[in-house]
């Protein structure tokens, strides 16, 4: 069952779209539990997207219903999940506000390993940004054609217009010092250094998409690989391109990866009620 909602939202001082899909009312209604709170995939579109791409072209509302999941598709407009300068702090609206809002209002479980967050280019460059700041709500993070780059490199190799014109528009200074959002590569790090469990990571980019795209990608495979945390990271490549096919596909593939309770719950209802097809 799906649900677009408008909502107030003081982090962006105004309504914004959500749309929430809940595996009920399906064939399977008579195995929810009353009162069960749904895992919950929290799902980011690209630049220039909106809340309704994820819905739209992919099978992703298809997967929660044989896998028996929530998914939440969010709008960041072009704001690259960040908190803006301009008073709208997107990144605050999606870690505090928003899960705190549906979770009040709808059966979404709060425990970590049951929330899992992706997302494709800069959609999974959020994924990357929001999930490695925040290891404590998140189980398993995907990041599609989206790098993720090194943002304070970047900030620190600009020139001081640019630097300027970043820190008006798009950036808060705070957000790029050490275990800020935009610290990305050093969150990274981070991961597990207290002993708290890792998340999943699945990195996924197609061999012949753009080159800075593509080129992001192996940028942090290599910094992976230099700090010895090959085994923290699932990197994966095919031949593909920055389009919703490959998108579709990488999201399928991190599917099957999560630890979901109910996998193949769909599957599991047809097999017992139509015993000749198992």
């Amino acid at each position: 069952m799906s649900f677009h909602l408008i909502h107030f939202t003081k982090n962006l001082n105004g309504y914004v779209d959500v749309n929430l899909y809940l595996p009920v009312g399906t064939e399977y209604e008579d195995m929810v539990e009353p009162g069960e709170k749904f895992q919950t995939l929290w799902i980011l579109h690209g630049g220039a997207g909106n809340f309704m791409e994820w819905p739209q072209y992919s099978a992703i509302e298809k997967l929660a219903m044989l896998n028996k999941f929530a998914v939440v598709s969010v709008d960041g407009d072009n704001s690259g999940y960040n908190d803006m300068p301009n008073g709208d702090n997107y990144y605050t609206y999606i870690t505090q506000e928003l899960p705190a809002f549906l979770r009040k209002h709808f059966p979404l479980s709060d425990k970590r390993e049951d929330n899992f967050i992706c997302g494709l280019s800069m959609g999974g460059h959020g994924s990357a940004k929001i999930g490695f700041a925040n290891p404590d709500k998140y189980g398993a993070i995907g990041i599609f054609s989206g790098g993720p780059t090194d943002p304070v490199a970047a900030f620190e190799a600009s020139t001081p217009e640019e630097k300027e014109r970043q820190l008006t528009y798009f950036l808060k200074a705070d957000s790029l010092q050490p275990g800020g959002p935009n610290d990305i590569w050093g969150n990274f790090l981070r991961l597990g250094e207290n002993g708290d469990p890792k998340p999943l990571i699945y990195v996924a980019c197609g061999t012949k998409d753009m080159p800075f795209v593509y080129g992001g990608m192996k940028d942090f495979e290599k910094f992976v690989k230099e700090n010895g945390r090959e085994d923290d990271v699932i990197f994966e490549e095919w031949e593909g391109v920055h389009c919703w096919d490959f998108w579709d596909a990488a999201v399928h593939k991190f599917v099957d990866m999560l630890p979901l309770k109910d996998k193949g719950i769909w599957r599991k209802w047809y097999n017992e009620r139509h015993p000749e097809a198992r």
